[in-house]
């Protein structure tokens, strides 16, 4: 099967993998479709941020496909506290304002030392964390920064430390 549209209703579904999928003959368009990553979240009181996500619940088509794709506005001067995917490798991309970002690799020789991959980001850059390790994000500017964000997975797992 080339599609498994996520469907809630069981009489029109076939199943995939133990997975309830929508006949792909009743498939339109708009399960593949989603409008709204232009718009600004709520931003989270205390924390500076708002994340927006498109997944198999807005998006139906993405049903089996393993992505997630979101955005993400971060107030001034705020940090997106440190926090790991552990199954998913996350790719951004700075749409507007500016950014400091990185990762954590660790010591393999010593467990309390880390090296830090980490740059300044502008519109159009691309930065990739990849799967399982400690990152952040940081608005270093003065006016909110957007990033669009995009895993590997179906749903986008957080650990936060703090």
């Amino acid at each position: 099967m080339s599609i498994c549209v996520a469907v809630n209703d069981s009489k029109a579904a076939v199943f995939v993998n133990g997975k309830i999928c929508k006949d792909p003959k009743l498939a339109t368009t708009n399960d593949f479709y989603f409008s709204g990553l232009n718009v600004s979240g709520n931003v989270v009181p205390g924390l500076g941020f708002a994340s927006t996500g498109v997944d198999v619940n807005n998006m139906p088509g993405l049903n089996t496909l393993g992505m997630f794709l979101g955005r993400t506005d971060l107030e001034p001067q705020r940090l997106a506290q440190f926090h790991t995917h552990p199954r998913a490798t996350e790719l951004i991309t700075v749409l507007e304002g500016t950014l400091y970002t990185g990762f954590l690799v660790p010591d393999a020789a010593n467990f309390f030392k880390s090296r830090l991959f980490s740059k300044i980001m502008n519109p159009g850059d691309v930065f990739v964390f990849p799967k399982g390790l400690i990152h952040f994000q940081f608005n270093m500017g003065k006016k909110k920064t957007y990033l669009s964000l995009l895993f590997q997975q179906s749903k986008s797992w957080i650990c936060h430390y703090s």
